[in-house]
């Protein structure tokens, strides 16, 4: 009774090979590599033809230009707006001006502070573009962080200990303060 509920597995036959010889003649092996030959070129001519098309539409553009390594220089006398209230010293002057166009430089202001060596100076610039945000119709004198600077031309700040303890505006005032 075993016997018939077991289910034996026949071992199928082995698949036959195509037994078919083929023979290359010298004919077909250059039919053949003329076939190769030509696929080959029809592939690097559309390939030519993409690349012609990507640079007609620009792909090939030079984006990204390494920067030159020329000399770096850094000023410490000319700072950037935003590092006003940062500075190291406890005491110290900020000079606001717009020395990118000569007519609003004041030399005598700048002669003054140049010859002033018991106090620390810096100058910022407002004329370039990193302090353009600092340039405002109305003056802040009670600006307590760079963000909340608002400067309307010539202007002398003393900072003490990071806050504002002298603000002076106009040549005058700044010319009569520097004289003492």
């Amino acid at each position: 009774m075993a016997k018939n509920k077991m289910q034996l597995k026949y071992k199928s036959k082995k698949r036959e090979r195509n037994k078919k010889v083929v023979e290359v003649t010298p004919k077909d092996s250059a039919l053949s590599f003329v076939k190769t030959l030509v696929g080959v070129l029809v592939f690097i001519g559309i390939m030519y033809l993409m690349l012609l098309g990507l640079k007609a539409l620009g792909m090939f553009e030079a984006g990204y230009t390494k920067p030159s390594k020329d000399a770096t220089t850094i000023s410490y006398e000319y700072i950037p707006a935003s590092t006003v209230f940062t500075r190291f010293d406890k005491e110290y002057y900020v000079l606001f001006d717009d020395y990118t166009s000569s007519n609003t430089k004041d030399p005598y202001v700048n002669d003054l502070i140049d010859n002033d060596k018991e106090h620390v100076y810096y100058r910022v610039n407002i004329g370039s573009k990193e302090n353009e945000k600092v340039k405002g119709e109305k003056a802040n004198p009670e600006a307590k962080s760079a963000d909340e600077l608002s400067i309307d031309g010539l202007t002398l700040i003393r900072i003490s200990n990071g806050k504002i303890s002298k603000y002076l505006t106009g040549n005058e005032k700044i010319e009569e303060f520097l004289k003492k």
